[in-house]
Order: structure tokens, then C-alpha cells, then sequence
């Protein structure tokens, strides 16, 4: 499948302006890692107008659509230099049906760390939705063009300046059917399982025009970090709460009934997250919650707040970055 011109002009433009900058600010907890530069932000915004433009469809699972945002996810990859996993792009996957099979397609790139070369972070990010619904496009730019575009972002500074351990980006197909393409990465990737130490899973990080609050929730993080490294971690969480506009704030609300009639009560099991956590994998996941355009035809680019989406992936990477470095401590002999 071709890419439009008109697309790979703006995977192209979108990457003039990607580039990092390594700073030593420091707070109360310790050095902070990162701030992600204004032209960072331009590239990522540009990834997510792409991805929730109508020339996708929706993304819904097994279209055309699909096929296309998959063949734009790859190039993109391919142009940041991000090498595949496994020798391989795409990792696809079945899901049978009672009278027609559906199949699938995870894309996956994989950065090699710096010391832990065979202990794994995965990043997760799902780019399916639920495609045109009665002759309108459901965009999902939220949800979730946000976690994808930036996880692409990702992929660009880990390149240039890899973390300790090894990092697979996995960008997830099926999430709105039953979260198919995690149970696939987890049942093909069944022998490296021991050796993932941690699943960060974002999955609706940019809100509606009203969002305040970045939210999250983590389990078995206790497995990985010291009372002190929690403590720590804890304290830059606060810290992000009370500094920046992206207000980091724990837990998520239980709501019934919003979009599709989506009862989102479950938010251990509300995203991908839930199925690494199932197989004994320590998580820790980014979301705003639902909102009013969660589900809907007005979930796209103009609805997104972008001011909330850019804090918001500049201290879910600072909280990556400080979860590498105390993970890999860890493992140091005293």
C-alpha cells in the first residue's frame, strides 16, 4: 500500500523539526532528565493531526483504514531510523469469528539499551478506534493518536540517548476489540516475558478542551523500586502535580454510561496495561479519563487541548526516564 504524497511530505516536514535537548534541572527529589523542546512538540502535533485526520477513517480494527495508518506508522519508523523488532514491523494476528476470521497487526520497533541489554520496557500505545459510524469519522485523536504520536516521539529521543534498558515500542492493533493486539503480543512473546520489567501504557493523554488533570494508575511497582525509590518517585509525581499544567493527579474516576455506553469502572482492565498486568507484569498507565468527546465524531485534532497534551508527554517521559535509571539501580550488587 502507497503512502499519499501529501502524507509522506508531512511525516517529512514533522521530522525537520524533531530534536532534543538534555537539561540538569533539578527539584527537591533529584536531577530531572529531559525538557522536550518547542520543536519537539511541533513534530508530535504534527504525528497527531496526521493520525486523526479522515484520510485514516477511524483506524478501525481490520478496514483499510487500518492498513494505511499501519504503512504510515512503519515509514515513520523507517525514516527515524528506529529499528524493527524482531527483524520485523509488523506482528500480525488473528481473531476468528463465527463465520469470517478478522486479522490484526501490532507494529513494533525496538531500541537496544545502554547496560540492560536483555531486560525489557515496553511502551504501549493502541492506534486502532472504531472507524465511520453512520457516514461520520469517529478520529479518536485522543483516543488515541495521543499515546501514538507520542510514542513516536518517544522513539526519537531514545534513539538519540537510549535508556539503561532495552525499550520495545509497541503500538497495539485491536485494543477497542477486546484488547486483541496486547493478548497477542503476550501469547507470541510468551518466552521474553520474564525478562520484561515494566509495561507504561498511554492511552488518551491529550483530553478534550477542559482537561486538567493527566491521570494515572500503576500496580506491582514495589516488585521493581526500594521503599526509598517509591518515595522518591512519589515525590516527583507531587511535584508535577502542584508545577505542571498537566496537574498529574492518581486514580481515575469511575463513570458509567459516557460515549458508547463504555462502563470504564474496571481501570485495571480499561487498556492494554490490564493485560500485561495479567500476565505478572509490574505497570503504570498515563490516561485524562473519558470525556465528552470520548467515543464520538468530536473527538479530533481542533477538540484536543494542546497545551495539556505537551505537558503531558514531557512528564510522562521525565517519570520514564526516572523509572529506568532506579530500576537499573536495583540491580547494582551493594
Amino acid at each position: 500500500m502507497r503512502i499519499p504524497r501529501s502524507i509522506i511530505l508531512l511525516i517529512i516536514t514533522s521530522l525537520l523539526h524533531v530534536s532534543i535537548a538534555w537539561s540538569n534541572a533539578w527539584i527537591d527529589t533529584g536531577p530531572i532528565p529531559t525538557v522536550i523542546t518547542n520543536k519537539d512538540n511541533v513534530s508530535v502535533l504534527e504525528h497527531l493531526k496526521i493520525l486523526s485526520s479522515d484520510h485514516f477513517k477511524g483506524r478501525k480494527f481490520s478496514s483499510q483504514g487500518s492498513i494505511e495508518t499501519q504503512d504510515f506508522l512503519v515509514s515513520t519508523l523507517k525514516a527515524l531510523s528506529i529499528p524493527a523488532f524482531n527483524n520485523q514491523y509488523r506482528h500480525n494476528f488473528t481473531q476468528s469469528g463465527l463465520f469470517k476470521s478478522k486479522h490484526g497487526t501490532n507494529i513494533i520497533g525496538y531500541i537496544q539499551g545502554s547496560h540492560q541489554k536483555d531486560e525489557y520496557l515496553v511502551l504501549t500505545a493502541h492506534y486502532d478506534h472504531l472507524g465511520t459510524i453512520r457516514n461520520k469519522v469517529y478520529n479518536g485523536a485522543d483516543d488515541n493518536a495521543s499515546g501514538t504520536a507520542a510514542l513516536l516521539l518517544y522513539a526519537k529521543l531514545l534513539k538519540e540517548k537510549p535508556l539503561k534498558h532495552s525499550v520495545i515500542l509497541l503500538f497495539t492493533d485491536g485494543e477497542e476489540v477486546n484488547l486483541l493486539g496486547a493478548k497477542a503480543f503476550i501469547s507470541q512473546q510468551n518466552k521474553l516475558l520474564s525478562d520484561i520489567k515494566l509495561n507504561i501504557n498511554l492511552d488518551m493523554i491529550a483530553g478534550s478542551k477542559k482537561t486538567r488533570k493527566l491521570r494515572f494508575l500503576s500496580k506491582d511497582l514495589p516488585q521493581l523500586l526500594s521503599a526509598q525509590q517509591l518515595d522518591e518517585f512519589s515525590q516527583l509525581q507531587e511535584h508535577f502535580n502542584k508545577n505542571s499544567s498537566a496537574h498529574l493527579t492518581a486514580g481515575f474516576k469511575r463513570v458509567k454510561s459516557v460515549g458508547s455506553n463504555v462502563n470504564r469502572s474496571n481501570w485495571l482492565m480499561a487498556s492494554d496495561h490490564g493485560v500485561f498486568s495479567r500476565a505478572g507484569i509490574p505497570f503504570i498507565y498515563f490516561g485524562v479519563g473519558t470525556h465528552k468527546n470520548y467515543h464520538s465524531e468530536f473527538d479530533d485534532y481542533e477538540n484536543i487541548n494542546q497545551n495539556f497534551y505537551l505537558a503531558a508527554i514531557n512528564i510522562i517521559f521525565q517519570q520514564l526516564t526516572y523509572l529506568d535509571n532506579a530500576i537499573f539501580e536495583g540491580t547494582i550488587p551493594d
